[in-house]
């Protein structure tokens, strides 16, 4: 495998920046997210298109991953950034304007929240591949920890904001704070732009050619494989627990808002914690086996959690996942990106991307459908112990690929 060259050791400094512009920058999109909700709500008193306002993120995601990261491997990522950056700002713009002037419709809201999942998903890889690129091999899993840490305070802050704001002002103010707070990443760009201005590794003539050739180099590099059959397996069989929160505190728990509320606070601590201990600096083999030790701890803890009946208890469960959860993604992330060539890893990391967009989403839908008639807590269950037997069959088979490619490697 080639590698890009590394020039010696880096500082926190560059991806500390960026990691908290775009923790600035999160916050404006889940900001925007709640407004988009609530004008869609406010417009049609529909549960129906509050739901497909949310259902953008998919259809986006499903034709924009494989070009978004053709894109981030032939491009020059720090103008890729920028670009995107300010497509963001437009779209927010746009949506204060017209819902300031009072000539929004449903259907213009619609075209207007794809328009804003598809900016973020072209920009997504490119995100993820500047922290490496900030970071270094050797702080990649500290930094991507970082960016983990800053995006779970920005899907609290964020729509706490937005809801003050649309109280007060209206979603269309929401939206114009959005648009502020994605300047924060711009100056960062500007900042940082001696580490970011560099021309893409890629160089095929086709762009299909190339977006088959990213598909075919991840099945064929046995490392690459390895890791996303992992973050497959965990995406579709653990991960969806957080998707079914109104579900479980409805059902499980017989609650509302409140016991909702509680369940997702539970999970973002776990999550905070669990970034500040990837953290620390490791080697690669330890972080292999941390990697797959918080995969299966996650599954195991949602089997416990599908048993029990007491909202004590359960509350603990969830804190305990999501910090394991949050271990084993920030793993996996750092992985993919440490075991794939420069020139193929923004097409890695779009692909890794996809996964974790819609693998939970689907599988929730899924697993929603069915507890019609089997109920929420076995399905639940019984999805965590795939998680925990794919985990095993993939190690058992596979582990020699990631310690082949990780053996004396230099500490994280």
């Amino acid at each position: 495998m080639a590698d890009e060259p590394e020039p010696g050791d880096r500082t926190s400094r560059p991806f500390t920046l960026y990691a908290v512009a775009q923790s600035v920058s999160s916050t404006g999109t889940w900001m925007q997210r709640l407004g988009i909700g609530w004008l869609a709500w406010d417009l049609t008193q529909s549960t129906s298109w509050v739901g497909a306002m949310a259902l953008t993120e998919i259809v986006a995601a499903l034709w924009v991953a494989p070009l978004a990261g053709v894109i981030t491997d032939r491009s020059n990522a720090f103008r890729v950034n920028l670009l995107f950056q300010c497509c963001g700002i437009a779209v927010s713009l746009l949506l204060y304007a017209v819902t300031a002037t009072g000539n929004m419709t449903i259907w213009l809201l619609w075209l207007l929240a794809l328009a804003d999942t598809t900016w973020q998903g072209l920009s997504q890889p490119a995100r993820m591949v500047s922290v490496g690129l900030l970071a270094g091999r050797k702080n990649m899993a500290r930094a991507i920890a970082a960016s983990s840490i800053g995006f779970n305070v920005a899907r609290a802050a964020g729509p706490a904001l937005a809801g003050l704001i649309i109280v007060n002002g209206g979603p269309a103010l929401a939206f114009l704070c959005a648009a502020g707070t994605f300047m924060a990443m711009i100056a960062a760009l500007l900042h940082l732009r001696t580490y970011l201005d560099r021309p893409g590794a890629a160089t095929g003539a086709d762009i299909l050619q190339d977006i088959v050739g990213g598909y075919r180099y991840i099945a064929r590099t046995p490392a690459v494989a390895t890791i996303f059959l992992l973050a497959l397996a965990f995406s579709v069989f653990g991960r969806p627990f957080t998707e079914l929160f109104p579900a479980i505190a409805g059902e499980m728990f017989g609650g509302g808002p409140t016991i909702l509320s509680m369940l997702m606070s539970a999970q973002g601590v776990g999550a905070l914690l669990g970034g500040a201990w990837m953290l620390r600096r490791r080697s690669l083999p330890a972080l292999v086996r941390l990697t797959c030790l918080t995969g299966l701890g996650m599954a195991g803890i949602i089997i416990a959690f599908s048993l029990v009946g007491g909202a004590n208890l359960a509350l603990a469960l969830i804190a305990a996942a999501g910090l394991c959860h949050v271990m084993c993604n920030i793993g996996m992330q750092s992985l993919a990106q440490l075991s794939s060539d420069i020139s193929f890893r923004g097409r890695t990391m779009a692909l890794y991307g996809l996964i974790f967009r819609t693998g939970p989403a689907a599988s929730a839908a899924v697993i929603g459908a069915a507890a019609e008639w089997l109920g929420l807590q076995l399905l639940l269950g019984t999805a965590a112990g795939l998680c925990v037997a794919a985990f095993l069959l993939i190690m058992t088979r596979r582990h020699g690929t990631l310690v082949a490619r990780t053996s004396g490697a230099p500490p994280l």
